[in-house]
């Protein structure tokens, strides 16, 4: 869905915003080679997992559970990026939606699109790669917030035992 273009949200304005929760999926392929995972919905363009939090349920509990019905992915929810605060069209209202990106380190596994999500294709790239595909700002944003992160961060020793496959 397209986000609705409108002037910022009052502060008067009586509903909360729609509160969501994704992640900037990463792993480690080779030293000194970082990768991401994107998703396409069908006719979509590249994007990051994210969806609703449900009632009760924590930022980051929501982004483990969105990465995982999106990509089939388990794993670590780490820092928080980034919070992303936008306008959709719902129902033809507009609402503001708000989005807690966290970085998530893949477990191990492959990657499948979550069909009953909408999603399509899952792919990982490096990080050069992904935001030349990503074609929202925000996004990319939210992607190069993640790799400052993870470039000031110490890439884990590598051992056998968490090395991923190559595919």
């Amino acid at each position: 869905m397209k986000p609705a273009r409108s002037e910022p949200q009052s502060i008067s304005d009586p509903k909360p915003p729609i509160a969501a929760a994704g992640g900037v999926v990463y792993r480690w392929k080779a030293p000194g080679q970082l990768e991401i995972l994107l998703i396409r919905k069908q006719h979509g363009f590249w994007s990051l997992p994210k969806g609703r939090i449900k009632r009760g349920e924590s930022e980051r509990d929501a982004a483990a559970r969105e990465v995982a019905e999106e990509t089939g992915l388990s794993g670590e929810v780490e820092a928080l990026i980034h919070r992303v605060r936008y306008t959709v069209r719902k129902k033809g209202r507009v609402r503001p939606k708000q989005v807690a990106y966290y970085l998530v380190r893949a477990g191990p596994g492959t990657p499948r699109p979550g069909t009953a999500e909408g999603i399509r294709v899952v792919r990982w790239f490096p990080i050069r790669a992904a935001l030349r595909r990503i074609r929202r700002a925000r996004l990319r944003t939210v992607v190069r917030a993640a790799r400052a992160l993870l470039e000031g961060a110490q890439e884990p020793s590598r051992t056998a035992s968490n090395l991923d496959p190559v595919e």
